[in-house]
């Protein structure tokens, strides 16, 4: 018989279902049920939408309602892009800000026509698509003459927010260099400076001379006669910490999301912001292990003495992180309960033995919140070595999300 036939018979036979749907663990039935929104033993995302409007009102409230652009970049640092930019439209942000051109492309071809800032670089093909669809682009380099030319060509102008490096020193025009290529770009038909922009290293010192730099440049600029249009520098962390780089606009991104740029800002909570997304998923399967018994690869766990565990089907592909194997804690029935053993790919284990009762599909919530009890993605990115970003922008797209 080969493999798949093997697991076909097994699937379907009356003693393999009857043991299934008669596990016990002492002595107390354990029911196969599933509970709670999305009808799925799979892992999924929750996002509550009234927690991003929430987010979005103390940021305006902050900065003095200055226009804010929503940064919605890495498929809204795991939000997802289409669902975030359609509600932060509603919620009257100014404009938003992404780091490809593709996910600029696919807001503007499912409608979204608030203005929109594309971080990432372009090819001179997609330069044309760029300008037919009106998207601002950034630029920082002689690239920008593709635009010019698609504008041309179209009898349109495209917008332009112009890249300054003042320390960072990833992509921009250095800020030494930036006076000839703002001339050249003020020059250039079919191109007109909406913007110009510079991003911090968050080094709070620096940070500050970065800010006079990028304000030479803009003052340089306007002894040329030249309109740079908004300026724009303070990124979350500029927003919660240093009000000077405030400015004519303020460009948010975890923020938005209810998360802090750093240990620091979340300690200090200058700002009440709510975390939006949850990572929840549900036991598969129960067993009591004797002592002596191990679970996972390199018998990564070794029960001391008769422990009842339960195996979640999450794991580092779907986003949760591999370093909390054996340091992380998930939410089962509102009580903390430890992992053990190793994150694989698809599933991880949990120490059920401390609940008075637990069933086959329990919510698991890996962070978020259950009851009166919440794990937050700061907590989970401690334990794992690791950063909030890291944890919210490695969210598996094909989770399934749950907007409320």
């Amino acid at each position: 018989m080969n493999r798949r036939n093997f697991f076909r018979a097994m699937a379907a036979s009356p003693l393999v279902m009857k043991s299934l749907n008669s596990l016990s663990v002492a002595n107390k039935p354990v029911k196969e049920h599933i509970t709670g929104r999305g009808q799925t033993a799979d892992p999924w995302l929750e996002v509550n939408m009234d927690n991003i409007a929430w987010n979005t009102a103390q940021i305006k409230q902050r900065v003095g309602n200055r226009p804010v652009m929503a940064v919605i970049k890495a498929n809204a640092y795991g939000h997802g892009l289409l669902e975030m930019a359609r509600y932060l439209e509603k919620q009257n942000v100014d404009a938003l800000a992404v780091g490809k051109t593709a996910e600029a492309l696919i807001l503007r071809e499912n409608g979204i026509r608030i203005p929109l800032l594309n971080f990432g670089p372009y090819s001179r093909e997609e330069a044309k698509r760029i300008v037919a669809l009106k998207i601002i682009q950034s630029v920082y380099n002689d690239n920008f003459i593709w635009l010019a030319e698609a504008a041309q060509t179209e009898d349109k102008t495209a917008p332009v927010h112009i890249k300054i490096d003042t320390g960072l020193g990833r992509v921009g025009v250095p800020y030494y260099r930036a006076l000839p290529l703002i001339e050249k770009i003020a020059d250039t038909k079919g191109i007109r400076i909406d913007g110009i922009f510079t991003p911090f290293t968050e080094d709070q010192e620096f940070d500050r001379v970065q800010l006079s730099r990028f304000l030479e440049v803009c003052e340089s600029a306007k002894n040329k006669g030249i309109e740079t249009g908004i300026r724009h520098a303070a990124s979350s962390a500029g927003m919660i910490s240093f009000p000077e780089s405030y400015l004519d606009m303020v460009r948010p991104g975890i923020a938005i999301y209810g998360q802090y740029p750093s240990t620091r800002a979340f300690e200090e909570r200058e700002i009440d912001l709510k975390p939006a997304m949850s990572l929840k998923s549900r036991i598969v399967y129960l067993k009591m292990l004797r002592k002596g018994d191990s679970i996972s690869y390199h018998r990564s766990y070794t029960a001391l003495k008769e422990t009842l565990v339960a195996t979640i089907p999450t794991g580092y592909s779907d986003g949760y992180p591999y370093q909390a194997g054996d340091k992380g804690d998930v939410l089962i029935r509102g009580k903390r309960c430890p992992v053990i053993g190793l994150v694989t790919a698809n599933h991880f284990t949990v120490d059920v033995s401390g609940l008075e009762r637990v069933d086959m599909y329990d919510e698991v919530v890996m962070f978020g919140q259950q009851g009166n009890r919440e794990i937050t993605v700061e907590e989970v990115a401690s334990r794992a070595g690791t950063s909030v970003y890291k944890i919210l922008i490695g969210m598996n797209p094909l989770l399934p999300k749950i907007y409320n």
